[in-house]
């Protein structure tokens, strides 16, 4: 589980049953039965410690961190889609299984504006597959950067949850850009509209990689390449700011 300071720590379990609601099919909730073995609310972030956000897209008076255990990672997509729906508070989810594994899953959501009492899903994360008994790459990137006391911006809750899951999914998919490493240890996260302009070059850039394998032509690689080129220009912006 992420570091976070005791004061924080709850360990509330909860029936299966709260989370069956009336949205889901039978088939869903069949499968959701099988599939979680145990929900346990086991931190929430409250007070005035790291500010609320409370404004016209955004209620942002707590963040919760679930630990679930369920009997197959390969299912943590289907779970994490149910509760990150239903719970509309921000929230980090840690999915583990009987396999000494474990997958991190965040929900970037935002007020309805039509009905300000649902949520509106704007981006979903999962980690990279994790051990629970040795110190990987992953573990240790995670343990230095997205920590409760490595984050960065505690100018409010949003900013903080948005720090992250940001953080969680660069370290997930290093393979994307050499200068991932080096952006973890910038400026940018001081900056919300800057970290969430960084978090779509990213996805942008995991989109092209993922055109650049199916390419047939010479101009489909140029004009990937060309554009590949130009998000790497703007991410080097973002080192050695100050």
């Amino acid at each position: 589980m992420l570091s976070i300071p005791d004061e924080y720590q709850i360990n509330k379990k909860f029936a299966l049953k709260t989370f069956l609601s009336n949205k889901l099919t039978p088939k869903e909730k069949k499968q959701f039965r099988e599939v979680v073995e145990e929900v346990e609310l086991s931190y929430q972030i409250t007070g005035e410690g790291i500010p609320s956000l409370i404004d016209e897209e955004f209620n942002c008076q707590v963040i919760l961190f679930f630990s679930i255990k369920i009997t197959n990672l390969k299912k943590a997509s289907f779970v994490g889609n149910v509760i990150q729906k239903l719970v509309k508070p921000f929230c980090v989810i840690r999915f583990y299984d009987y396999s000494n594994k474990e997958i991190y899953c965040f929900c970037y959501k935002r007020l309805n504006s039509q009905d300000r009492t649902q949520i509106v899903i704007e981006h979903m994360v999962y980690s990279s597959l994790a051990s629970t008994q040795f110190e990987d790459k992953f573990n240790l990137l995670m343990n230095e950067n997205v920590g409760f006391d490595k984050i960065q911006n505690k100018s409010n809750k949003l900013d903080f949850y948005l720090e992250m899951m940001i953080k969680t999914f660069i370290i997930s998919n290093l393979q994307l850009w050499s200068g991932t490493k080096q952006i973890l240890m910038s400026k940018v996260w001081y900056n919300r509209p800057d970290m969430i302009e960084l978090y779509s070059q990213f996805m942008r850039i995991e989109q092209l990689k993922k055109e650049q394998k199916s390419a047939l032509t010479v101009v489909q690689h140029s004009r990937i390449n060309g554009e590949l080129k130009r998000l790497y220009s703007e991410l080097n912006r973002y080192i050695g700011r100050v």
